[in-house]
């Protein structure tokens, strides 16, 4: 699975997946910070669109609990409580333990293409975008969540990584935790590679549990 080949958001009309894009990818390269409003009509000019795409895509975000609309203010990037944030990791944590369970063992094509996705991830290293390098570490685990027949969980996880987007990227800022995500990736291609379930999960939970740290003073780190 590429980058390029994540569901989107919302299927209304190329106009408002256009403005759904753009408002997710300024969230992902931190343009766009928790609590910060967003409004239709700069919007709309920024993106030389009418406000009619642009209000579609804010509600269909709202919908999603990417924003947040209060009445008579407007729309506001979620911005989450530390129990908020714990709650949404103890969610990730279990489905994707639930998703992992399910998996059916990846085919050489399948397994060759995790492992582009993670060597893309150690090419941009050093890179400065954050956004990008957010959707290969993104695309690099919905390439194996996706090998599970569980697909309604599947989707809910896809829903919960758009949640936790902002904070995800905020972990990863520092080439060193790039280059820490790649090393334990490879422990995870390892597991899929010898079709050993128990290895498998073993490195999945040590990457997350390394990746998204303490809860009780960053709970939330993906």
């Amino acid at each position: 699975m590429s980058v390029s080949d994540q569901a989107p958001l919302v299927k209304t009309g190329a106009a408002v997946d256009r403005v759904v894009s753009e408002i997710l990818g300024q969230i992902a390269s931190g343009e766009l910070s928790p609590g910060e409003q967003l409004r239709q009509e700069e919007l709309a000019k920024a993106l030389g669109t009418s406000r009619v795409p642009v209000r579609e895509a804010l509600h269909a975000l709202a919908e999603q609990g990417v924003l947040a609309h209060q009445k008579h203010r407007g729309f506001f990037v979620t911005k989450r409580s530390p129990g908020e944030l714990a709650q949404l990791a103890r969610m990730l944590e279990l489905l994707e333990d639930e998703v992992m369970s399910a998996i059916a063992w990846p085919d050489p094509v399948a397994l060759q293409e995790i492992r582009q996705l993670n060597e893309q991830l150690l090419a941009a290293v050093d890179d400065v975008d954050p956004a990008g390098t957010y959707a290969l570490n993104r695309a690099f685990h919905f390439a194996i969540f996706r090998l599970s027949s569980l697909s309604l969980i599947v989707d809910e996880l896809d829903r919960l990584w758009r949640l936790a987007q902002p904070y995800i990227i905020a972990e990863m800022l520092m080439a060193e935790a790039r280059r820490q995500r790649y090393e334990e990736h490879l422990d995870i291609i390892a597991g899929l590679e010898a079709r050993n379930h128990e290895a498998l999960h073993a490195s999945m939970r040590q990457h997350r549990r390394r990746s998204r740290g303490d809860r009780r003073t960053a709970p939330w780190r993906g």
